[in-house]
């Protein structure tokens, strides 16, 4: 298998180019790329509220990736070693139910 070029930001590039769309969302996140929460952008800077937005066509579907998240998810498998790779959300909601568990085995 070939290496891939792991100059590639897939996720941040597609952002960046959506920014520049200066596209107002009418769904969620309720800021509204900073528009609708000065005291947001003043904390967090233009550029992070900017790109602070909801799944959309241009960035792909995390529950069935086919462009720049699936190119993301191979990135990080090549970066790793590993087979498969798979980006989630949601930190530690992922384990939800009790006594559910991750093997972590060779982490250092």
């Amino acid at each position: 298998m070939k290496k891939l070029d792991q100059n590639q930001a897939p996720i941040y590039e597609a952002l960046v180019k959506l920014r520049k769309k200066r596209i107002v969302p009418f769904d969620v996140p309720g800021h509204k790329r900073g528009r609708g929460n000065p005291e947001l952008v003043e904390l967090l800077g233009e550029k992070c509220v900017g790109i602070d937005v909801n799944s959309m066509k241009p960035l792909d579907n995390l529950g069935h990736p086919i462009s720049i998240i699936r190119d993301a998810e191979e990135l990080a498998a090549d970066a790793f070693g590993a087979s498969h790779a798979f980006l989630m959300i949601g930190g530690n909601n992922f384990i939800g139910a009790d006594y559910d568990s991750v093997n972590l085995q060779g982490w250092r």
